[in-house]
């Protein structure tokens, strides 16, 4: 694989999201590193079968070029399989009928296939929009060369939200909380997100905060929109707190500490498993006014909200700004 990362994407990790695809569509699949058929597999990214076909299998994330394709299809022949050349780009429909023609075994799968093939997998689906960095509001998925059975994936985010409410609180729960949050905040913000970086620590390891992630190169949304502009925040730290009592305002401002303007990390998002006292709200506020650092507190309650409203067909962000509305509007001097 050309480039092992590009655009923060490493390339181990869009090879084994294919593997997973191809997985879940019955095909057996043997990575480079297989034992059998090293010969040929150490050449291509991985190799598939499928009712007695192989497919050697070439992933990129940077643009085809046309040696890249040759290359492909010169294995293919060798060992008598059939070419695969997937691409996480999106290719111009005139790009691909040249391809066609050129080299008429090839089988081409970009970012409108994959987004198809995925688009009834919530968990597929979510995994492969937060890995990229730009938005897919403008892509049309399209239907390709693998097919995913859907039926058994239709319970996904109903399965997390029953989970999420049996979580106890403290501090046994707490990575099962977090993991929990990750994968329903994911469910509805992977197209705006990307990065989805776990655990972060900052400058000595004085401070660690649970979730950073980056809003998407390209994104309109009102919501997003604002916190780039207006609170300089390309970034976005997410805190899950499952304690068994209410937040307080002392890890309010504890939070308050990992935002940093000049880093364009302005915005905080708690989610709280027993909610706040009433004086983290007022630090928030106070937050928000002194230093002009946005810290907004939810509970689990909201969070499973905003994700029956992704399989609704609403659009979660549109909560956020409900939220973000009512907190400027009853922000004292």
């Amino acid at each position: 694989m050309e480039g092992r990362k590009m655009n923060n994407i490493n390339g181990f990790m869009l090879e084994n999201y294919v593997e997973k695809v191809f997985r879940e569509a019955g095909y057996l699949v043997q990575s480079e590193k297989a034992e059998n058929d090293r010969d040929r597999s150490k050449y291509v990214d991985i190799v598939v079968e499928k009712e007695l076909r192989k497919y050697c299998v070439e992933i990129k994330f940077s643009k085809i070029i046309e040696s890249g394709v040759q290359e492909i299809c010169d294995i293919a022949e060798e060992y008598k399989m059939i070419p695969i050349l997937i691409t996480f780009q999106n290719i111009k429909e005139e790009k691909r009928d040249y391809y066609y023609k050129k080299y008429p075994g090839l089988i081409l799968i970009d970012i409108k296939n994959l987004l198809y093939t995925v688009k009834d997998n919530p968990k597929l689906y979510n995994e492969l929009v937060a890995m990229l960095p730009y938005s897919i509001d403008n892509i049309e998925p399209q239907k390709g060369f693998i097919n995913l059975d859907s039926i058994q994936h239709d319970d996904y985010v109903s399965s997390l939200i029953k989970e999420i409410k049996l979580c106890q609180s403290g501090k046994l729960s707490f990575v099962a909380y977090e993991e929990l949050c990750c994968k329903l905040l994911k469910n509805i913000f992977s197209e705006d997100l990307a990065l989805w970086r776990s655990q972060q620590k900052s400058n000595k390891d004085l401070y660690r905060f649970d979730l950073l992630c980056r809003i998407k190169d390209g994104n309109q949304k009102t919501f997003w929109s604002i916190l780039e502009r207006y609170f300089n925040s390309k970034y976005i730290i997410f805190e899950f707190k499952n304690y068994s009592k209410p937040i307080t305002q002392k890890e309010i401002y504890t939070t308050e500490r990992y935002l940093y303007s000049k880093a364009l990390r302005g915005v905080a998002i708690v989610i709280a498993a027993n909610g706040y006292e009433e004086n983290a709200y007022w630090a928030t506020k106070g937050s928000l006014r002194e230093n002009g650092k946005l810290i907004m507190l939810f509970d689990t309650e909201d969070l499973i909200a905003m994700n029956k409203m992704k399989m609704e067909q609403e659009d979660p962000a549109n909560y956020l700004l409900n939220k973000l509305d009512d907190l400027l509007l009853n922000l004292e001097k």
